[in-house]
């Protein structure tokens, strides 16, 4: 008798996991980062990793030091490996298509994290408004000097992170420039986010204006670690507005210091913790609750989560960066 009742709970138990079309088991998630450029990828990184491992995932994790084709290489190995979902920070957004394609036919899904993958049927795309961002960049510039020349380094042309940057800054100049408060002086997108990508433009900027520049806007905050250079060459640093974006410990202190004027803080926490839940929900085909935007990537409408920055100047550190857990006072201190 009791022998039947098992058959009977085993019959239900496997019938229940067909009606909710969920999987058992642990969920095996590959990650995929480009490199750790600069710190903040070291956090994405951390984030991730705590995450995936508190909702009971295997993580299988590759660094590719930024060579795409390594990359495509690493998502083989973790697709014959098992992997039932890749997570993605891309080096190149048109090549990683091929990492997608390939993942596909294994059956595997592919959330890009921070960069999106273009050409290609992505599945999902978590990162930041890099609209709003370039938005807030501009809009706190011109609120300190809505007058003067204005300069613009964009950020890596193999990123469309980038673009949306110049769109949400362009969104907010724009005006000023019609009613001929701002000139616009340079724009130009650079070969990478290297600290010497901006240094060489940042020079190129004050050899074209004869020293008379009022504010720069860089993309990413190694550009402006570039810029700062150049500005402090010609003893310029705190004399020329200078935003960045991703609050890396030193460009904080360089605000605390009067050098640099504001930074974009990532809620690098949160979409770690979205992303993780996306992938882990994949792998055990478990339904998505949050709601998604959509983002073209060229060949396909992306299911989508785009969150909001927040402007970081010497005013909020404390109430951004600090009460976040960011960085500590400590930290800033030192």
């Amino acid at each position: 008798m009791k022998f039947f009742q098992h058959l009977i709970i085993l019959a239900l138990a496997i019938s229940f996991s067909h009606l909710t079309g969920c999987k058992s088991g642990t969920p095996k998630i590959g990650v995929l980062i480009h490199g750790y450029d600069n710190e903040r990828w070291v956090k994405d990184k951390n984030y991730l990793v705590d995450d995936l491992t508190k909702r009971g995932a295997e993580i299988l994790l590759e660094v590719a030091d930024n060579d795409q084709q390594k990359q495509i290489s690493q998502a083989r190995s973790m697709i014959d490996n098992g992997a039932q979902v890749l997570i993605v920070i891309c080096i190149n957004q048109d090549e990683a298509a091929k990492i997608v394609e390939m993942a596909h036919e294994a059956d595997v899904k592919v959330i890009a994290y921070d960069r999106l993958i273009n050409g290609c049927k992505l599945d999902y795309y978590v990162t930041t408004n890099s609209t709003r961002t370039g938005e807030l960049q501009a809009s706190y510039l011109t609120s300190l000097k809505p007058n003067g020349k204005y300069a613009l380094i964009c950020g890596s042309k193999h990123d469309d992170n980038s673009m949306k940057l110049f769109l949400g800054q362009m969104k907010i100049l724009q005006p000023f420039m019609e009613k001929g408060n701002i000139e616009l002086v340079y724009s130009e997108f650079t070969e990478d986010w290297s600290a010497a990508q901006g240094t060489l433009h940042t020079k190129r900027i004050i050899e074209q204006n004869k020293d008379s520049i009022t504010a720069i806007i860089t993309g990413s905050d190694a550009l402006a670690d570039g810029a700062l250079v150049a500005l402090k060459e010609k003893g310029m640093t705190g004399k020329v507005l200078l935003a960045g974006q991703d609050c890396e410990l030193y460009n904080v202190k360089e605000i605390i210091n009067g050098n640099q004027t504001c930074d974009i803080l990532k809620p690098l926490k949160q979409m770690a913790s979205i992303t993780s839940e996306i992938a882990v929900a994949l792998a055990l085909e478990k339904p998505l609750t949050m709601k998604f935007t959509h983002e073209s990537n060229g060949k396909a409408l992306v299911n989508s989560i785009l969150l909001d920055p927040v402007i970081v100047n010497k005013n909020n550190i404390e109430k951004t960066v600090v009460s976040s857990g960011f960085y500590s006072a400590e930290e800033l201190r030192k």
